[in-house]
């Protein structure tokens, strides 16, 4: 078993190795600073609510990634997840396999999400 092996059995696993690392934040932190600090009306933190997930790279590993760069989310809205997750996937198929017309299939079909989503806004 190699040492990537044995930190990666689980999230669990590599949330303990992760927390372990001597450093001062990591994108747990800024994902819990957005998710509960950011909605928080506590004037003190030192009985966070949250403090289960605060500092623990292993609740930030349970999240669902929404995608990075052009593509990232931060919605709960499943249908921007979903067009998010389709253009990840669109960029995935083109850069790592070259298959540009699956790419523009996929790239097409989160637009037409996207249309719908705009539309069903604007009619509120």
């Amino acid at each position: 078993m190699t040492e990537f092996e044995r930190i990666t059995v689980s999230p669990s696993v590599l949330g303990a190795f992760l927390s372990s690392l001597p450093c001062l934040g990591g994108p747990w932190d800024d994902a819990f600073h957005r998710e509960f600090c950011s909605k928080c009306t506590a004037e003190n933190c030192d009985a966070c609510q949250h403090e289960a997930e605060r500092n623990n790279p292993a609740w930030w590993l349970e999240l669902i990634h929404t995608g990075t760069g052009p593509v990232r989310t931060e919605s709960r809205n499943p249908y921007r997840k979903q067009a998010a997750a389709l253009r990840m996937e669109a960029m995935h198929q083109r850069d790592r396999f070259g298959r540009d017309m699956l790419a523009k299939e996929l790239e097409s079909a989160a637009a037409s999400i996207e249309d719908l989503l705009r539309e069903t806004e604007d009619s509120r």
